[in-house]
């Protein structure tokens, strides 16, 4: 990768700049008024500076430009997340207890180490828990220390604090996570950590945020409509000379209003024919898809006609991006895709579809690859940039311990700095005017002596370098000492043999004493480290006019100005490397380009998108399709747009569950959490409204039509749906006013009357013959989801546990045969938090298909919400509203009994009537009334039966029993014999009648008449090929073969042996000698002894 395309790439994606190399300088984030320059990491002043000024999101009207527009986006989304640390940090500086009480909640570790393993400069690990404890959590499927998740350091209980990224989770499983952190010398100095994890994940805002900091002006996607509003929506630009399309077999040009096939031809309603035809010729498009109306099955259609006319012929070689906010979501529609296609791509880990797991793309390493190659090089440059860093904490960890005097080659740039750059020639030069004042020895100059000594010298290359050989020291302590004792084993070694006036002695003597005196010296001002002043030393001209002390004092004023710029170095370093991993961050999604480039559709999550946009803005997807687009925070998918992007299709409905913000003021007050669904459809931007439903029976639509749909219409086929078996009516509400019960651990709220009865509702339907995968239990509040779970986990209802409990957040775009729904809410303040909440209760009110089943305290609901009190008068006119549910028998349409409790179950669910039923003996069921095996496969019916067989005797079993008729009778069968047996038995009873008969062979057997007659005597007949004619042996009806006839004959050893009178002589073995010998006659003298003996009349056997 050439040096110019790196810095092309650099140049063009900066929007890391403000990361966390900047966050300890900033004062105040309303300082700026370019939000640009505001840092994307909290800083200390975010905390204890307040709220900043903010404004709110313009929700009915359009902005005037994009400045405004990203300003005003990018400091809500900021402080959506700030505040949310500011409000922790708060609650845990007013008390202190609220870390250990609610430890669990917060995520809060004490007690934190540092480990002492790894040697980085970047990323620092935290032992935070034992490797025995942290085993036996599963930190994968929990959303604790995820990577990317910001953590805060404190050593005094938060009154301070550094912060820290989540980057390794290798070994979490042993208690130890990976952290970039900003002040890394500072808290690597600390001895005991405070670890919290705020309640709210850092990275999507880190990367939406980051892309706001990118866009301007020049490259805003979609500005004509998402910023000014502007409602004439014109078609896309890649539909330019490709607009003719094939639909259904049909060719016309979509552009041509007039060429358009019927609604009916293309087998959709008039409301989907609407939403299809302008998905496909607006570049801007908003389908809103009330419950049940199919909003999923038009956007795969859509989908399904643009890679027909746009991809398999070739029009458009960019894929299409489909973006959704939850992984779920993403699942559902891509699935739908793979069967359009196999082209496609899913990002991300988070899949758990088994058939997408297969379509994650893989980074391209070949070396041609020009965007790998490009992440290569910015991976190196940070190894290259860690190893610099540590090199330069070496030199500061060496310096520090003070064990000599510093070699000049490290003091120079500071020398040059401060005026005194022509004091010293070389180290020496250096040393000698540090030992001003040390006299010479029998005529000897310390300096020059040290010079000259070859043994100093080699001591002194040796211990005076640190770890990666660069020189430190021009002289040590350490290196002095180890000269002395040196030198002391030469005297003692020499002292026997030479006389004390002797030359060489008295060298070593000599060496001896200027080293001690050197190092006497040496030791006394090396105590003189970090005192002294800097201020008597300056406009210094003559280094010689100095005392000994004051020049020591000075040495090390240089020493200290050195570790200052030394630890410079290394924030500049740092900066360096963050950026180095910043950049190997962004080119790391590049690598994707290739493996990705030729697909039809990429899928991918918001904060994927957001992650990865230097990938997408090299793709290039000219459609970009958002489901569940109302449910997104608008900044979410702005950022997942790029300039290139020519047609945006948003698929959603902003009157179910809206967008949710890390902290509910900023949602609310600054109408954060309206979407860009519902902005755009608030500022009169043209929109498509799907208006039939194929989900809900009509009494359960008729909760949220016309009231919230004022349009919605009935499909057929929900017409004919049948009534919920053991249930006196479809849909119901049991009110009550048992009071709710507060959760303090979850904040959250708990009805146990309500779970319970529910949970016995769930029990009593599976009686009914229901499955537990037609059954969803749903609740209002968390908490509650939590206790029910719990419940149907527990004795005695073990056998519920597959049963789906959900809250309503997490059921949006679902459905279910059956919903039970628990409200939670009841008191007496008329609070119910947000049950007034009108799209969270649509969802709630909207997921059933058969039958729906609610337990609330409606009139409290009624009360303080205008659409509870709509709901209470609908349901009350259906007389589908009170303190008592109906139960019936489903076969006999009888009135059990009514239930208003869990206990009440207990009493009501067995129908006391006889099932009565027609068996299929013709007798009725005298069972009690039973809901299971309606087909009646195990009933045993108890009646005599009266059947007959068909020789017309009666039967005297019972009628569950086989009739098999045991009456005696004769028949004459088939031989002419008469046989006799049971009636049942007779047509198969054989014949046992005892018979004689002559056989072909000419041998005569008695068998039973029904048995074959095969003869099995000895055959006794002359073996036709034997050439004397010896009698076959073998059983009648089998082939004589080779005659076995044995014959004597003489050996040559004189023993007499045996063979047969079809084998050869020669190959008989002696009997006693156990050996093969020559007999005495050949084969033909043998042929002609039998012969004659047949000849004279002896018998042969």
């Amino acid at each position: 990768m050439t040096k110019k395309k790196k810095e092309d790439y650099t140049l063009k994606y900066k929007w890391l700049e403000n990361d966390l190399s900047n966050s300890s300088m900033v004062t105040s984030v309303s300082c700026f008024d370019d939000y640009r320059r505001i840092p994307l990491y909290p800083t200390l002043e975010d905390i204890t500076n307040g709220p900043p000024v903010l404004y709110a999101n313009y929700i009915d009207r359009p902005y005037k430009n994009c400045d405004e527009y990203l300003n005003n986006f990018f400091r809500l989304m900021r402080e959506d997340f700030v505040s949310v640390i500011r409000d922790t940090l708060k609650t845990i500086n007013a008390n202190k207890s609220v870390l250990e009480r609610e430890m669990d909640r917060l995520w809060y570790y004490s007690n934190v180490k540092i480990e002492k393993k790894r040697n980085s400069s970047v990323t620092m690990y935290l032992q935070f828990d034992t490797p025995n404890k942290a085993k036996n959590f599963n930190y994968e499927d929990s959303k604790r220390f995820k990577n990317g998740a910001l953590l805060l350091l404190s050593k005094d209980s938060f009154i301070t604090f550094s912060l820290g990224i989540v980057t390794d989770t290798f070994r979490l499983n042993k208690g130890i996570v990976g952290v970039d952190v900003v002040d890394f010398e500072e808290v690597n100095k600390w001895s005991s950590i405070a670890l919290l994890e705020p309640d709210v994940f850092y990275e999507p805002y880190r990367y939406v945020l980051g892309v706001f900091q990118d866009l301007c002006e020049t490259n805003f996607p979609m500005k004509n409509y998402i910023i000014h509003g502007i409602k004439e929506i014109s078609y896309p630009s890649y539909l330019t000379g490709n607009s003719v399309y094939t639909i259904n077999g049909i060719t016309f040009d979509i552009l041509q209003n007039d060429q358009w096939p019927s609604a009916e031809i293309l087998n959709m309603d008039i409301n989907q024919y609407e939403a299809f035809k302008g998905a496909l010729t607006k570049e801007f498009t908003m389908i809103q898809g009330p419950p049940g109306t199919g909003k999923t099955y038009i956007g795969l259609e859509i989908v399904k006609v643009i890679i027909e006319n746009m991809y398999d012929t070739n029009k458009l070689n960019h894929p299409i991006m489909v973006v959704c906010m939850t992984n779920h979501a993403l699942d559902q529609f891509l699935e739908g895709i793979w069967k359009i296609t196999r082209n496609i791509s899913r990002f991300g880990r988070g899949t758990k579809s088994d058939i997408l797991v297969n379509y994650i793309p893989t980074m391209s390493v070949a070396r041609k690859d020009e965007c790998a190659n490009i992440y290569v090089d910015a991976r190196r440059d940070v190894k290259a940039s860690i190893q610099n860093e540590n090199q330069h904490l070496l030199n500061i960890k060496e310096v520090d311990r003070n064990e000599g005097v510093v070699d000049l080659s490290l003091l120079i740039q500071v020398l040059d700095e401060n005026g005194f750059n022509t004091w010293f020639q070389d180290s020496y030069d250096l040393l000698a005017w540090l030992l001003h004042g040390i006299s010479s020895v029998n005529g000897m100059n310390p300096i020059d002596f040290l010079k000259k000594d070859k043994l100093f010298a080699t001591q002194f290359s040796k211990l005076n370098k640190n770890k990666t050989n660069k020189k430190v020291y021009c002289i040590t302590l350490k290196s002095i000492k180890l000269y002395c004792t040196q030198i002391q084993c030469q005297l003692n070694d020499t002292s026997r043999n030479l006389k004390d006036d002797d030359p060489k002695k008295k060298d070593l003597e000599n060496s001896l004493k200027i080293m001690r005196t050197i190092e006497d010296h040496i030791a006394k001002h090396l105590k003189l480290y970090k005192s002294g002043s800097s201020e008597k030393f300056k406009n210094l001209n003559n280094r010689d006019l100095l005392e000994k002390r004051d020049r020591w004092l000075l040495y090390y004023n240089w020493i200290r100005l050195y570790i200052t710029k030394e630890y410079n170095n290394i924030e500049n370093i740092k900066s360096t490397t963050r950026q180095c991993r910043r950049d190997m961050n962004k080119f790391k999604s590049i690598g994707y380009l290739k493996p990705v480039q030729n697909k039809y559709v990429i899928g991918m999550t918001t904060t994927a998108a957001a992650k990865n946009r230097y990938l997408l803005k090299n793709l290039k997807c000219p459609i970009v399709i958002i489901e569940e687009a109302a449910e997104v925070l608008e900044p979410h998918i702005v950022a997942s747009l790029s300039e290139y992007c020519e047609h945006l299709i948003l698929i959603g409905d902003h009157k179910q569950l809206r967008p949710q913000t890390a902290n509910h003021i900023i949602g609310k007050k600054y109408r954060l959490e309206i979407s860009l669904f519902e902005r755009m459809v608030n500022n009169k931007i043209p929109s498509y409204v799907l208006a039939e439903q194929h989900r809900m029976r009509p009494e359960i639509a008729g909760l949220v039509a016309p009231v919230i749909y004022p349009h919605l219409r009935n499909h057929a086929s929900v017409m004919e749906r049948p009534n919920v078996k053991g249930v006196g009516m479809n849909v119901f509400c049991m009110t009550h006013n048992v009071h709710e019960e507060k959760n303090y651990e979850l904040s959250s709220f708990v009805n146990s009357a309500e779970a319970k009865f529910l949970v016995a509702l769930a029990n009593y339907l599976l009686k009914q013959g229901y499955y537990p995968e037609d059954i969803t239990i749903m609740a209002m509040y968390n908490a509650q989801v939590v206790y029910i779970s719990n419940l149907i986990k527990s004795p005695p209802f073990e056998h519920l546990a597959d049963i789906r409990v959900s809250s309503v957040d997490g059921y949006q775009g679902e459905e279910n045969e059956i919903v039970l729904l628990s409200l939670v809410r009841s008191n007496n303040n008329y609070s119910i938090g947000f049950l007034k909440t009108n799209n969270r209760v649509c969802v709630a009110l909207s997921r059933a298909r058969l039958g729906f089943y609610i337990a609330g305290d409606l009139k409290l609901l009624a009360r303080a919400s205008k659409l509870w009190s709509s709901v209470k008068k609908y349901l009350s006119n259906m007389n589908a509203l009170g303190p008592t549910l109906l139960l019936k028998c489903q076969i006999h349409n009888k009135c059990l009994g009514s239930v208003s409790n869990h206990l009440d179950f207990q009493r009501f669910t067995v129908c006391q009537l006889k099932c009565n039923a027609k068996l299929s003996c013709g007798h009725l069921c005298e069972k009690l009334c039973h809901v299971e095996d309606r087909d009646h496969l195990m009933v045993k019916c108890s009646n005599v039966c009266n059947r007959k067989c068909l020789r017309d005797h009666k039967c005297h079993k019972m009628c569950y029993e086989d009739c098999s008729c045991q009456v005696l009778i004769s028949q004459i069968s088939d031989c002419g014999h008469i046989v006799q047996g049971k009636c049942c038995d007779i047509e198969n009873m054989k014949c046992n009648m005892k018979v004689k008969k002559t056989l072909s062979c000419g041998h005569t057997l008695e068998k039973n008449c029904f048995e074959q007659f095969n003869c099995n005597q000895i055959c006794k007949k002359p073996n036709l090929n034997c050439l004397f004619r010896h009698l076959c042996k073998k059983p009648c009806g089998v082939n004589c073969g080779s005659c076995t006839h044995l014959i004597p004959i003489i050996m040559k050893c004189g023993h007499i042996s045996e063979f047969s009178c079809s084998q050869e002589p020669d190959t008989v073995e002696c009997l006693e000698c156990k050996d093969y010998q020559k007999p005495f006659m050949s084969r033909n003298d043998v042929n002609r002894l039998v012969l004659e003996k047949n000849n004279s009349g002896i018998k042969v056997l």
